[in-house]
């Protein structure tokens, strides 16, 4: 009989191992791919902002996809290994030469590898497709969010399938490299060496673990406001001691037995307690894979809604609705173009006022980095820049709230929930009245909150006392004033189209004096020009509606809430749809992972389920032997990665400005909820996995052949 006859009646008893070993390479390559569509396509790309944060984020992300499906990959093909070693231990000992076996393992290797990434790679395409339909169901679909696809997002997956045919390639290298036949028929049945676990390892796990997330996320913020000092990127390492707590921890739970205290309960439990000690290190580190697999699970979804969670800004007491400011040089559209448009879309116009407001020189105290970038320094920043002030007689008109400023102080209007960083609210000591240049010192007399004027100024919008008020801008020019107005609608949520109408015409009649950079600020332009130097923010902005980020770049751009809202949909919709998916990858990985793990414990002591069974053990105990072994590969990670993802997104939340807001609550409410659904998920694989281990364990076979009565 020839090698390759007896090789192909060898491979039919493992055709579920190369189901197993294509479906975690094909699942692998699709997550990522599939990814790596959406995330490069056109769509996503033109959303978020270049080196901004978020984008900074999903690049992480994604590349936290790799690593996980990586190693569940990995850790499935270990399992192939393990079930070819009978095999090839068997053709060893006939005489077979190594370099024969080599061939035909790099040749299965090479077709199952190729195949499932061919499989993977092509399923990716319309995979990504019906994910991006699945959440345009959730948000204000246009044309703006139509699924562009993007080839360039073939490349990761391309360079992921290589990677992962090449350490397959080592993996089988190493396997067949082994010299030893009696090793290889006998390498399910290795050990590793008991060593004695010291009993302070639990305590020093929970302290690393704790510390490390406590240090990573609140001395930042410690050291930028008590210490002035900005932490570098390296000090982000300190979250190792982290992943050296949870080793400790799961090292400590897998190798340590407590129930030697209760020596009843340790020989009745002797056989369970000795299998997981046995495999305590491989144990261990698939555990500590598991909890920061699962650790990325629910940190991906509680990033997500934190975005989708934001305020109702369509329904709200701090401002309008409708909101615009323009220079009052400008021509722009008013009260009668705003009456007919309404009148076109049948909407009603309420609550409609309109003022004037003017820029001022403004001198402050603020924060801001050293020329290296590791230090916060507080500075006072002199006649820098310009800021807009109203009257406390108009800001009553333009917000319909109360207000009363005492002479020689100013009020600053800030956004709703506004966390001070940089720019302090009570850091305005002088203004100054940019054509006769003449000061006015002032103090600060308290907070406003008014999101629609707040928005039209850097750093704040002040109001004045109105003989104040009308001492400071005595002799300023027009080219300082600026003409804003405000109005709610009676029915906000259908109020799109005539917003859009509304923004088309204001965008007609914009001109050069307002078609300026969203940072463009009118002092600093003229102390450029003055001095002859060039000014960073002089270019203009296309003043056209096809220009999707026309209203985050234009320094005069109208704020229609309802707008506000649609773009603010699509681009959480990105976040969400990128952390979710980051979500399922991980909660996928665990799965293929624990599921492995159990069918490899199952398989590796079929040997051991069978001497029970001559020893008398009946089916019942055998099945409490192999329940428990999984039952620690479930809990054991899903207790701690789900717990250490909830404290890392509390502690995060709370040392970000010292509280937790009614947003974060509700997050982290919902954080729970996904908690919840997570163990559900893992619970089912559970008990999924325990039919398929008690198979692979003989549990089953051998409960047939008992009789009723033992």
């Amino acid at each position: 009989m020839k090698l390759n006859s007896i090789y192909k009646k060898l491979r039919k008893n493992s055709k579920g191992q190369y189901l197993l070993l294509g479906f975690c390479i094909c699942l692998s390559v699709l997550l990522l791919t599939s990814f790596t569509l959406m995330y490069f396509g056109p769509t996503v790309q033109d959303f978020l902002q270049e080196g901004g944060d978020t984008r900074k984020m999903a690049s992480l992300l994604m590349a936290a996809t790799s690593v996980g499906c990586f190693i569940f990959t990995i850790y499935a093909s270990g399992l192939f290994f393990r079930s070819k070693a009978r095999e090839y231990g068997v053709l060893m000992a006939l005489g077979i030469q190594k370099k024969e076996l080599k061939k035909l393992l790099f040749g299965e290797l090479s077709m199952v590898t190729a195949l499932s990434c061919l499989v993977g790679l092509v399923l990716s395409v319309p995979l990504s497709w019906v994910i991006w339909k699945v959440f345009e169901i959730f948000i204000i679909s246009n044309e703006q969010m139509t699924y562009r696809f993007g080839p360039v997002g073939f490349l990761p997956g391309i360079l992921f399938s290589v990677i992962l045919a090449l350490a397959l390639g080592v993996a089988g290298f190493r396997f067949v490299r082994r010299t030893d036949i009696m090793e290889v028929l006998h390498m399910q049945q290795k050990t590793e060496m008991v060593r004695e676990i010291p009993g302070w390892t639990f305590g020093a796990g929970v302290v690393l673990t704790v510390a490390g997330i406590l240090l990573g996320s609140g001395l930042p913020q410690f050291s930028a406001k008590v210490l002035n000092i900005n932490l570098p990127g390296i000090f982000n390492l300190v979250y190792l001691l982290s992943v050296a707590g949870i080793y400790l921890i799961l090292l400590s739970i897998v190798a340590q037995s407590r129930a030697k205290r209760n020596k009843n309960k340790y020989y009745r439990n002797l056989v369970s307690i000795s299998l997981m000690r046995f495999t305590a290190r491989s144990a261990t580190r698939n555990m500590c894979v598991s909890v920061l697999l699962l650790f990325a699970c629910c940190f991906a979804a509680f990033y997500g809604m934190q975005y989708s969670l934001a305020p109702d800004i369509l329904n709200t007491d701090s401002g309008r609705t409708f909101s615009m400011h323009y220079p009052a040089l400008e021509d722009q559209i008013g009260k009668t173009e705003i009456e007919e448009t309404a009148q076109k879309y049948q909407m009603q116009i309420q609550d409609y006022s309109e003022n004037d407001a003017v820029n001022l020189v403004i001198s402050r105290n603020a924060r801001d980095f050293n020329e290296d970038g590791t230090r916060y320094l507080e500075l006072y920043k002199e006649q820098e820049k310009a800021a807009l002030f109203v009257s406390e007689k108009d800001y009553r008109t333009l917000s319909g709230h109360d207000v009363s400023v005492e002479p020689g102080t100013y009020q600053t209007v800030t956004t709703t929930d506004y966390r001070e960083a940089f720019e302090y609210i009570d850091g305005l000591q002088e203004v100054m009245n940019p054509d006769t240049e003449k000061s006015w010192k002032l103090t600060f007399g308290g907070q406003l909150t008014c999101d629609s004027l707040a928005s039209m100024s850097e750093p704040f919008a002040f109001v004045l006392d109105d003989q104040d008020y009308q001492n400071i801008i005595s002799g300023v020019s027009p080219a300082y004033m600026e003409h804003m107005i405000f109005f709610n609608v009676s029915d906000v949520e259908n109020s799109y189209d005539f917003a859009m109408d509304l923004l088309s015409q204001y965008v007609g009649h914009a001109t050069e004096l307002s078609s300026h950079m969203g940072l463009w600020d009118i002092w600093e332009q003229k102390l450029a020009d003055d001095a002859g130097q060039p000014y960073g923010y002089e270019g203009s902005v296309d003043m056209t509606m096809d220009n999707n980020m026309l209203l985050g770049d234009w320094k005069y751009a109208p704020s229609f809430n309802i707008i506000t809202v649609q773009d603010r949909m699509q681009l959480i919709s990105v976040y969400v749809m990128l952390s979710l998916y980051i979500c399922l990858i991980s909660l996928a990985a665990i799965s293929v992972m624990a599921y492995v793990r159990s069918i490899s414990v199952a398989s590796d002591n079929r040997e051991l389920f069978e001497s029970l069974e001559k020893l008398g053990a009946d089916n019942r105990y055998q099945r409490q032997v192999l329940k428990k072994q999984l039952a620690r590969i479930f809990q054991y990670p899903a207790a701690i990665g789900c717990g250490l993802g909830f404290l890392f997104s509390f502690s995060m939340d709370f040392f970000n400005d010292g509280r937790i807001s009614s947003t974060e609550t509700k997050a982290l409410v919902l954080l729970l909820g996904i908690i919840l659904l997570v163990s559900v998920v893992l619970y089912c694989v559970y008990r999924y996995s325990m039919r398929e281990a008690e198979r692979k364990a003989g549990i089953f076979s051998l409960s047939l052949e008992k009789s009723p009565d033992r």
